[in-house]
């Protein structure tokens, strides 16, 4: 197994993810150089790359990773620009990027899902360096010898392969990271390869989930394009015999049926099926599953369930005066055109070109303003980011899909360890009017709601054990507001919740030895210290009720009672 000394460290002490199971990936191995240096039309290029310096004190703000997916015929570097105002602007860390050839076996004629080093697989990972980050790139235009080009057509390749990819690099950013979740950012066929990870239960990790907490797709044409149907500039260097092209058909040219990725259909090439060139071959191959085999019937994309608990939002180009990006048209490019029952529907955010009479597709992946948009947090509880408490967390305000709709973020926590005090400080606020809540898990605030002073907001609540929402209401956001994110933290320390003292006797206090409980209803009690360790567990099954306090030094101790419907913290002073 090639693998970087430190990035085998990083994944092995994070075993303990719930993902641990999951099998090793196996890199091709590759000339050292080939990791840096991509080939365009002859020349080199070098490619963004990690700085080892942050490893050593890396955290991450933002509650999950995202990873980003290019589309047909492009590579990771089309991210560059966008990714380049992250790090500048935010102070974002790059992870790294995962190259893979999705036609390893250097054969067009033939199709399969196997990984190397299977004999003759089409699915090659190459090693790059890797570290814990805020993001991450995925890059299909990688050649069979692992050099940064299109030669092989691996960026041109079968959707069936990449969301194989997709499902390798969400396993490894996971380890990497920490994290149970990801963000996916797809532009174009990048979103489709995102989608076939999702809805393809066979595709998911070793825990039967998909980890995916957001999906966001740029000029994706989720209803399919058939815009090499006209010879667009754009296409220059596309190849329309390419398995991307076929599977990214709504139609094919000469016998109009069904694309087979997106709509479904058998695997059959004749005057009346999959036809798409007057003379000749229509496709390399018309394996559309990657089964290896030709004449199965394949369901479509679009005909396969679709989790409705994933966060969807969607950045749509419109060239001057169209309702098209120039290859991608609407409604193929509205997810929802074909998931008319989600549950959450998506967030659609528009750039409308001004002097792009041609295209703006191919440009989508450097509006960053639009993306901030996209990557905006969930607007509902349900689908909440979960973060921890005692962490701060960078969180951004941003315009909605309806310009004078409130921004809403709700992000998910948990208490354990009895009553806690959750001190919720918001910072670096630069809009004018926001406000801030805790709703308990069936929605209902707990307290009231807080509205900002200046640029900050500050309250605390008593909590019992249990999962919280936290709610950020910026009431009126600006365009400029993504530029500079808040600042949050929900800093927990152990609490007396409010109750009545008379209904829970117990002495002495202070105390030197046993601690007496004169109460019929404690079951179980649990020491703290007053930092919040939990020091000791003690379940009581008879009337008589103590506590050994002999064993612990002098000093402030915080004692939580339970009984079957309630849970009351007391303090204890140890003499």
């Amino acid at each position: 197994m090639h693998m970087k000394k430190n990035t085998f460290l990083t994944l092995f002490s994070l075993l303990s993810i719930s993902i641990a199971s999951s099998q090793s990936l196996t890199f091709k191995p590759r000339p050292t150089e080939f990791e840096f240096q991509e080939i365009r039309k002859d020349s080199l290029f070098q490619m963004k790359s990690v700085s080892l310096n942050q490893r050593v004190n890396f955290e991450s703000k933002l509650p999950y990773p995202i990873i980003f997916i290019h589309g047909l015929n492009s590579s990771s570097s089309t991210w560059d620009a966008s990714t380049a105002y992250f790090d500048s602007q935010y102070g974002m860390t790059f992870g790294g990027r995962f190259d893979f050839c999705l036609n390893a076996d250097g054969n067009h004629g033939t199709a399969n899902l196997n990984i190397y080093p299977t004999a003759g697989a089409d699915i090659a990972a190459f090693e790059t360096t890797m570290i814990p980050g805020d993001y991450y790139t995925v890059n299909f235009n990688v050649n069979v010898d692992g050099s940064l080009g299109n030669g092989a057509l691996s960026n041109q390749s079968a959707i069936y392969k990449q969301g194989i990819a997709v499902k390798k690099a969400v396993e490894r950013v996971m380890q990497l990271t920490g994290k149970n979740k990801v963000i996916l950012v797809g532009h174009s066929m990048g979103g489709l390869a995102s989608r076939q990870y999702i809805q393809n239960t066979n595709y998911w990790q070793p825990d039967n989930a998909h980890h995916v907490a957001k999906l966001l797709t740029l000029g994706t044409p989720h209803g399919g394009s058939n815009a090499s149907d006209t010879g667009l500039g754009w296409f220059a260097g596309i190849d329309t015999k390419s398995e991307a092209i076929r599977d990214l058909k709504i139609s094919y040219y000469y016998s109009g049926d069904a694309g087979r990725f997106l709509y479904g259909g058998i695997e059959v090439n004749n005057s009346s099926n999959m036809n798409e060139h007057l003379f000749g071959a229509d496709f390399y191959n018309y394996d559309v599953n990657c089964s290896g085999n030709i004449g199965d019937n394949v369901v479509g994309l679009n005909s396969k369930p679709l989790d409705n608990l994933i966060d969807f939002s969607s950045v749509i180009g419109r060239i001057t005066g169209g309702t098209t990006d120039g290859v991608v048209a609407e409604p193929q490019s509205i997810m929802d055109t074909y998931f008319t029952t989600l549950t959450y529907p998506t967030k659609f955010f528009y750039y409308n070109s001004t002097f792009d009479f041609i295209e703006n597709h191919t440009e989508l992946p450097g509006y960053y303003y639009q993306i901030m948009q996209g990557l905006d947090e969930p607007n509902f509880k349900e689908l909440a980011y979960v973060v921890n408490t005692n962490k701060i967390y960078n969180g951004f305000t941003t315009v909605q899909s309806n310009t004078s709709d409130a921004d809403q973020d709700f992000y998910k926590f948990t208490i354990s360890g009895g009553v806690m005090n959750a001190a919720v400080d918001i910072s670096s606020i630069n809009t004018s009017v926001m406000n801030a809540s805790v709703l308990d898990s069936s929605g209902n605030i707990v307290g009231t709601v807080v509205a900002n002073s200046g640029s900050t907001i500050s309250f605390v609540r008593t909590l019992t054990p249990g999962d919280y929402f936290l709610k950020i209401v910026s009431t009126t956001p600006t365009n400029t507001n993504y530029q500079t994110p808040y600042n949050f933290v929900i800093n927990t320390t152990l609490g007396t919740s409010d109750f009545d003292l008379d209904k829970v006797a117990f002495y002495p206090n202070p105390v030197k030895d046993i601690l007496h409980l004169d109460t019929i209803s404690v079951s179980k009690a649990t020491v703290y210290s007053l930092l919040g360790q939990q020091l000791e567990v003690m379940e009581f099954n008879s009337a008589s009720k103590e506590i050994d306090m002999s064993k612990y030094a002098k000093g402030i101790y915080l004692i939580t009672l339970e009984s079957e419907n309630s849970s009351n913290t007391i303090k204890v002073i140890k003499d």
